[in-house]
């Protein structure tokens, strides 16, 4: 089946036959992303594990797990399977038409200008390789992003103030190989949030080095945290990505729904 226009994934997803056994998935983050919110619709014994073959210009999710684009990788994971079970970020925000929507997560979302770069990303350079096209959007949105206050609650954390970006992981890596999670665990039940506030976009852009090895940041604006659930607010919405696709805004609520779906690795 081959995906004509976006979200068709997530409907192919959901329409699977209720014995499917195996989920073949050819595509980047974003197309797995759509899988999962297809699965999701369906109940917790009609998702079939899915077997990634990474195709796009991202891969975080495969970084992640530690599989290729290979023939042979692909062959030897068809012939002895062995099964992930990953949990799920739940997200209920404002919809880019202003409506009240959720949309689930695979890998990491983020508030903030992350989810600038991720716009112009898609938007304008999409044809570049990942690390140029990250890179560059990454150096235009940080010289024009402006950080607003934000009502950040977190379990029993509560702040606020104006914050450059708030990712909320899954997994270890997004923006094609940027480690901004360097503790997240998949199926551990938690959220891991890495708050950066007090942080101007140039010391961020010169964190990027460190932050590809995932390794953890010594800079008293970067705060790592753990939750099983969020809330964002703000004076003026916040741009929301999530799987690194533009979602909608703020207000925003995040859950987790643990080992809510199965990967092949």
């Amino acid at each position: 089946m081959l995906t004509q226009y976006p979200r068709h994934a997530e409907e192919l997803a959901a329409g699977l036959p209720a014995d499917a056994s195996l989920l073949v998935v050819t595509g980047g983050d974003g197309t797995l992303s759509e899988v999962v919110n297809g699965l999701m619709q369906r109940p917790p014994a009609q998702r079939p594990p899915v077997l990634l073959i990474p195709g796009g210009s991202g891969n975080d999710v495969a970084r992640m797990i530690g599989i290729r684009r290979s023939i042979p990788d692909v062959e030897r994971r068809l012939a002895e399977p062995r099964i992930a079970t990953w949990d799920v970020i739940k997200a209920e925000l404002t919809s880019p038409l202003q409506e009240a929507t959720t949309r689930y997560c695979i890998n990491v979302m983020s508030a903030g200008i992350t989810a600038e770069v991720s716009q112009l990303f898609n938007r304008s350079m999409r044809r570049l390789p990942p690390d140029i096209g990250y890179t560059l959007a990454a150096l235009v949105s940080f010289a024009r992003y402006r950080a607003g206050r934000v009502d950040l609650d977190a379990d029993s954390m509560t702040t606020s103030g104006e914050m450059l970006l708030v990712a909320m992981a899954n997994s270890r890596w997004f923006g094609s190989g940027i480690g901004i999670a360097p503790d997240a665990v998949p199926d551990d039940g938690k959220l891991n949030l890495t708050i950066a506030a007090g942080v101007s976009p140039l010391q961020f852009i010169g964190m990027i080095p460190r932050l590809r090895r995932a390794r953890h940041v010594g800079h008293p604006g970067i705060t790592y945290e753990s939750a099983t659930e969020c809330r964002i607010g703000a004076e003026k919405p916040i741009s929301v990505e999530i799987d690194g696709e533009f979602s909608g805004f703020t207000p925003l609520r995040v859950t987790v729904i643990p080992q809510a779906v199965r990967l092949v690795t």
